[in-house]
């Protein structure tokens, strides 16, 4: 382990000689729970949490994907303290949209109190090309209501924007009743559509645990989230909607009668989008092809919270977070794979804040980053 004299910079962990280099380094602010985006020129957006747990404020920065320092921060959130860190999976999401531009999401806080828990905000806000501020927040849940794991944001570059989530339909709370839904914009994210339940017909979802979204280029929405069609069954499923079609793939079965509080991650890789996520407390990860290839189990127990970065020569890092639960911070622990999935190496780092994860990115010369 090597010490680096700078600030945000925890340590530089060397994989192997053979092996990418896997850099770690703190999250600017002191924040937590970090998401970001590398666009195709080179530039780091990144976000993340700063404050008290149950109201906080999401902050903005950027920096050159080779290195150097973070620009100086910007809120995003147009109300002061209407972010919530509390339970983990309830945090920003970010996407890249035409342009450059920067779509977030969030789970709004009901400034504790219990009536209001039904009518929890999901809010959006944007940073257009050349922009310097955020617009205005908008809260997006429309008649669904008793929104409790977090939501997620998808775009490309044609200006269309999906904003994913779960909550129950009107007059309805069991997590056997809830679906997943979408708002769509073509202009964007300036205007969205109604919302639009994906999953109807196999409805349950699992009420505090996060979701993934992936827009294509073609517009397909890809959304990786937690299924809930009976009490004890928590398994994966990867929702895929196509020109107005639906598919449904179950990628697992977890048999447990308690919502484990997790997120997952999707990753574009080669032709394919590769997908991480926890059961029963080990991460699992596959490539989502057409079926979705076998899945193998990665890292040690008691993982959690799974991120995913890839280099220019098809290694993947799967950052995770070891030992975390309710008001209990976790550690990190990171491992590598080469182009054939095969594990090259792994490490572990120091522990994280409280309800925090960890966010990774790879630099052109094939480097890895860890923010934590």
């Amino acid at each position: 382990m090597k010490l680096i004299p700078r600030i945000f910079f925890a340590f530089v962990a060397l994989a192997s000689l053979a092996s990418a280099e896997v850099v770690q380094e703190r999250v600017p602010e002191g924040g937590i729970q970090p998401q970001l985006i590398v666009t195709p020129a080179g530039l780091v957006h990144l976000v993340y949490l700063k404050g008290d747990p149950k109201a906080c404020d999401i902050r903005h920065t950027t920096r050159r994907v080779e290195g150097g320092e973070w620009s100086p921060p910007v809120t995003v959130n147009s109300e002061p303290r209407s972010a919530i860190a509390a339970g983990t999976i309830r945090g920003a999401q970010i996407a890249l949209g035409k342009d450059g531009s920067v779509q977030v999401i969030w789970n709004g806080n009901t400034g504790g109190k219990k009536e209001m828990m039904m009518h929890a905000p999901l809010l959006h806000a944007r940073l257009q090309p050349g922009g310097k501020t955020f617009s205005p927040q908008q809260n997006l849940m429309g008649d669904t209501t008793a929104l409790d794991g977090g939501a997620s944001i998808a775009a490309n570059d044609k200006g269309h924007v999906a904003v994913v989530w779960h909550a129950a339909p009107a007059g309805e709370r069991g997590e056997i009743e809830r679906l997943v839904y979408a708002r769509y914009s073509t202009d964007d994210g300036g205007t969205f559509s109604a919302p639009a339940p994906l999953n109807e017909k196999q409805p349950g979802v699992c009420a505090c645990c996060s979701l993934r979204a992936h827009l294509a280029a073609d517009d397909t929405l890809t959304v990786l989230y937690r299924g809930a069609p009976a009490p004890t069954a928590r398994g994966m499923i990867l929702l895929t909607r196509q020109a107005g079609r639906t598919t449904l793939t179950k990628l697992d079965d977890w048999r447990v009668a308690m919502c484990p509080m997790s997120s997952a991650s999707l990753l574009p890789a080669t032709q394919t989008l590769r997908a991480a996520w926890e059961n029963d407390g080990q991460i699992f990860t596959g490539l989502m092809r057409e079926p979705p290839a076998s899945t193998q189990k990665v890292g040690p127990k008691k993982a959690k919270h799974p991120a995913l970065a890839q280099n220019g020569k098809g290694e993947t890092l799967i950052a995770s977070v070891i030992g975390s639960g309710w008001n209990k911070a976790g550690s990190l622990h990171w491992d590598l794979l080469d182009a054939q999935s095969r594990v090259t190496a792994s490490g572990d780092g120091d522990n994280l804040p409280l309800w925090s994860y960890v966010v990774a990115y790879a630099r052109p010369d094939g480097s890895f980053v860890i923010l934590q």
